[in-house]
């Protein structure tokens, strides 16, 4: 078993890696992309008939899934958004359109006076990523706050990326939340029961 710390900086140097190849792809290619991603989402059985979503505002460089959020929303479905607010918290808001504000670190976000979501309640989660491995493996940005999130929901987890930040594997750790299914403009991978990997 290898040693947490060299787990750590094999981490390092692949959020190295793969935010290199985020400034390297261009605004059309990621736009390009982004619309086939959604596209994909949206064909997705589960996301089909969800009654709650969570979704995440792109920061720049991010899968942009705010049409899905949008179209979502506008059929009925509950589209909930991730708000900072603290270390490794996050509180899950409901995205009403033209309602949002920035906050920490630029993320648009609803505000406290949102309405909340249950995580509990969501059916599926779609999560940002650096890097996706078709094992299910994530690689975030090394705040936590994913990690924590979901393992306090029962949903499906969905992991969305560019196709050249898809990869067999990414280092993982104990604590790091594996993926049900991983979403690319060209690819939807489906990799069984999370709890199994």
């Amino acid at each position: 078993m290898r040693e947490a710390s060299d787990v750590a900086a094999e981490k390092a140097a692949q959020r190295r890696r793969f935010r290199a190849i985020r400034e390297e792809t261009s605004p059309d290619v990621l736009a390009r992309a982004s619309r086939q991603i959604v596209g994909r989402l949206g064909a997705l059985p589960e996301v089909a008939s969800a009654r709650a979503v969570h979704l995440f505002w792109p920061l720049p460089g991010e899968v942009d899934l705010r049409p899905l959020a949008e179209s979502l929303a506008a059929a009925g479905v509950v589209v909930a958004l991730p708000a900072v607010v603290g270390p490794r918290a996050l509180a899950h808001r409901r995205f009403q359109p033209g309602r949002l504000a920035e906050g920490q670190w630029g993320l648009m976000e609803p505000g406290p006076g949102a309405p909340a979501v249950d995580p509990a309640t969501l059916d599926v989660v779609v999560v940002p990523a650096l890097a996706l491995g078709r094992d299910g493996s994530r690689l975030g940005y090394g705040g936590g706050f994913y990690d924590a999130f979901l393992a306090a929901t029962p949903a499906l987890r969905v992991g969305v990326a560019v196709s050249a930040a898809l990869v067999a594997a990414v280092p993982t750790e104990p604590h790091d939340a594996r993926l049900g299914v991983v979403v690319t403009e060209t690819e939807t991978i489906r990799v069984g029961d999370p709890g199994s990997l």
